[in-house]
C-alpha cells in the first residue's frame, strides 16, 4: 500500500532571505549616518562601523543574494553574516552599554531583541533545508 505524500508546510527560506535584504540594505544606507552623528563613542562608532559591522552587512547581503538565487552557499554565506554580526552585537553592545548611561534602559532592551534574533536566525538556518530534511525522512533504510 503506497503511502500519501506528506504535506509539507511551506518553506520560510524565501521570505526571510528577502527580509533580510531588506534590513541589510536599510541597515548599510544608514550606516553612514550613524557613524557620522556626533555623540558618544564618536571615534569607537566610526571605527566598529567601518571594520566590523560594513562587512556583516555586506556579507549579508551576499548571503541574501545567495539564497534569493537558491545557491547553497547562501545558507553557509548567512552563518557567517549572522555570527559576525552577532559577535559585533555582543561586543559592541555590551561596551556601549556600560559606557554611555544616557536611555540604557531603552538600549538594553533593543540590543536584546536584536541578540535573540540574530541567534533565532542563526539557529534556523544552520538546520537542514526543508527538502532535504524531507528526503531524509521519507525514505527510510531498508
Amino acid at each position: 500500500m503506497q503511502r500519501a505524500p506528506a504535506l509539507r508546510p511551506p518553506s520560510l527560506d524565501r521570505p526571510l532571505a528577502w527580509a533580510g535584504l531588506l534590513a541589510n540594505g536599510a541597515a548599510l544606507a544608514g550606516l553612514p549616518l550613524a557613524v557620522a552623528l556626533p555623540g558618544p563613542l564618536a571615534t569607537a562608532r566610526l571605527v566598529v562601523g567601518l571594520a566590523a559591522v560594513l562587512p556583516a552587512l555586506v556579507l549579508g547581503l551576499v548571503a541574501c543574494g545567495g539564497l534569493l538565487a537558491r545557491r547553497r552557499w547562501g545558507r553557509t554565506v548567512a552563518l557567517v553574516a549572522l555570527g559576525l554580526g552577532l559577535a559585533v552585537a555582543l561586543a559592541g553592545g555590551i561596551v556601549w552599554l556600560v559606557l554611555v548611561p544616557h536611555q540604557r534602559g531603552s538600549t538594553a532592551m533593543g540590543l536584546a531583541a536584536l541578540w535573540v534574533l540574530q541567534l533565532l536566525l542563526l539557529i534556523r538556518w544552520s538546520l537542514p533545508p526543508a527538502e532535504m530534511a524531507a528526503t531524509a525522512t521519507d525514505n527510510p533504510p531498508a
